[in-house]
């Protein structure tokens, strides 16, 4: 299940951001290609990150599968039936000669395109002084 690793990675990202700056991360841009997964990676962003990122908005753009081949072929081409696999790209095949001699030009994807924050609100205690 790679998307949990792909998850982990992004909410890690939005950790180190949220304390540079010390702020709250309220929502997130992401590009993410089709053989991550989008919609999976979605549901382990908010599994994983709950309590943490349990206000946080996630904003998914879907970036389809394109390839060009060997043959002339640039274009969309259909998601391999496994996607799980070590190397899915090896089950693409061009929708114009079926042939395997491709090249990825879109869908491996994993990206923050940006996020919005909201600074911290510090709580000032006051002490008051009794006689």
């Amino acid at each position: 299940m790679h998307e949990v690793v792909l998850a982990n990675r992004i909410l890690n990202a939005l950790r180190t951001i949220a304390a540079k700056h010390d702020a709250e991360v309220l929502e997130v841009n992401l590009r993410i290609g089709e053989l991550n997964e989008p919609q999976a990676l979605r549901i382990w962003l908010k599994k994983l990150g709950r309590d943490e990122f349990r206000s946080t908005k996630f904003k998914i753009t879907k970036v389809p599968l394109s390839i060009k081949c060997g043959c002339g072929y640039s274009g969309e081409a259909d998601l391999p039936a496994d996607t799980h696999l070590p190397e899915p790209e090896i089950e693409v095949v061009c929708p114009k000669c079926g042939g395997h001699d491709i090249s990825l030009t879109s869908g491996r994807e994993l990206e923050i395109v940006d996020v919005k924050l909201q600074k911290r609100e510090v709580q000032k205690c006051l002490r008051k002084k009794y006689r």
